[in-house]
């Protein structure tokens, strides 16, 4: 991809923000909910700035590479032209696991990186991860009410967010969760016995004790390389997120899925981070690009709906099915998800009592939200995709309640 033309601000404009996006670029702001107008009045005087941009997507196309591309043209019409977000897909800067050091150095203004993959340097949020199975998995109610929570609980999490600044980025999303993960299989799998000496996929510390909890075998791999190892036999499960079973092209050679009943698999978070690039922008200039994620957010959840419902097409059209584990195999899990809970109470990166009642309290918060703003919750999967595909769901009033309930207290001023 040819980067060499654009016009970024580099790293030797000064030293990153803090990583409660407080402003570091001087200037007046505007208010939240302001004309594009009112923004662009504001940046006036501004010079036209470009930012190198990693999305987490691997090209425009696809449901997350389309809601990466409306973030970046909303900030550019919010800004009249002022700001441009250049994308480099496909981690052509730095693999998910090194976005932060090059967003921190000036090689990227903006990135996605994954935290499971390198969980010594992310150690607060690999323990709120251990939280996310004991919330249910579902095709959609109870995963955007998890995002919620969870995003909520991170932000408030002080090790969180101090371990951010520490590394020298300011955090936009400090740990967006993805919809709960499937355990892809090539066979169905739903017993003790089914799960006994099964190669399963990890991405995580926690998956890894949920696959020996079951008796299977925990197999670390990133989950790129999952395709060829299930296509090899080399593996016989991964677990991962259906929008990653449908993009990534699992469900072709791992077409049965796996859920929990009243539980979940683990969700991975990603994080957006920002450094110098941002942070010496003029306040309204912040603004811009902060107050775009009202929408973005949406675009981002409409995304991995909509990719739950493509995987339930892929499922049936490579000859799949939806099964839940028995009884037995969800005794062993619910096992496996108490001792994971207990290991963030007992953690020294956190102050894990309160990360699990803030947590707990939270989810209970965003479930009510999404009730009263009119979403039904349901857990016949394939219902959902037909349904889902003949009338989307819009995701805009959950995300702006997200917005204003989450973002705002954060917002750069």
């Amino acid at each position: 991809m040819a980067l060499a033309t654009a016009t970024a601000l580099s790293a030797c404009a000064g030293s990153a923000g803090g990583s409660d996006s407080s402003s570091s670029g001087g200037g007046e702001g505007v208010e939240y909910g302001a004309t594009p107008e009112e923004y662009q009045e504001a940046l006036a005087d501004m010079e036209p700035v470009t930012l190198k941009y990693q999305p987490g997507a691997q090209s425009a196309a696809g449901h997350t590479g389309e809601a990466e591309s409306e973030f970046i043209k909303q900030v550019s019409e919010l800004s009249g032209g002022k700001i441009t977000l250049e994308p480099v897909w496909a981690q052509a800067i730095a693999p998910f696991d090194t976005v932060t050091e090059a967003v921190a150095d000036g090689r990227l203004d903006l990135g996605i990186e994954i935290p499971i993959y390198t969980p010594s340097k992310y150690a607060a949020i690999n323990d709120l991860i251990n939280l996310t199975p004991s919330k249910p998995a579902s095709p959609y109610v109870t995963e955007i009410a998890h995002t919620a929570a969870m995003l909520e609980t991170a932000w408030d999490t002080p090790e969180v967010m101090d371990n951010y600044e520490a590394m020298g980025v300011t955090a936009l999303r400090p740990a967006w969760f993805e919809f709960s993960n499937a355990l892809m299989c090539t066979e169905p799998v739903t017993s003790p016995a089914d799960l006994k000496g099964k190669q399963i996929r990890v991405g995580s510390a926690a998956d890894l004790t949920i696959a020996e909890a079951l008796g299977a075998t925990g197999v670390s791999m990133q989950f790129v390389e999952a395709y060829e190892a299930l296509q090899r036999n080399t593996i016989d499960c991964t677990f991962g997120g259906l929008r990653i079973g449908a993009e990534y092209g699992f469900l072709e050679v791992a077409p049965y899925v796996t859920f929990p009943t009243e539980a979940a698999w683990v969700r991975n978070p990603t994080a957006l981070v920002a450094g110098p690039g941002y942070t010496n922008l003029p306040l309204a200039a912040q603004q811009v690009i902060y107050d775009a994620f009202s929408t973005a957010n949406a675009n981002s959840l409409e995304a991995a709906v909509s990719w739950t419902a493509d995987a339930l097409t892929k499922v049936e059209e490579n000859g799949g099915d939806v099964v839940r584990l028995d009884e037995d195999a969800m005794e062993l899990l619910n096992g496996a998800i108490d001792k994971l809970r207990q290991q963030t109470i007992d953690s020294e990166n956190l102050d894990g009592q309160a990360a699990v009642d803030a947590f707990d309290e939270n989810y209970d918060k965003w479930i009510a939200i999404a009730e009263e703003e009119g979403y039904e919750n349901t857990d016949d999967y394939f219902a959902f995709a037909d349904a889902q595909h003949a009338d989307p769901v819009d995701l805009q009033p959950f995300s702006e309640r997200m917005f204003e309930e989450i973002y705002l207290e954060h917002r750069p001023e």
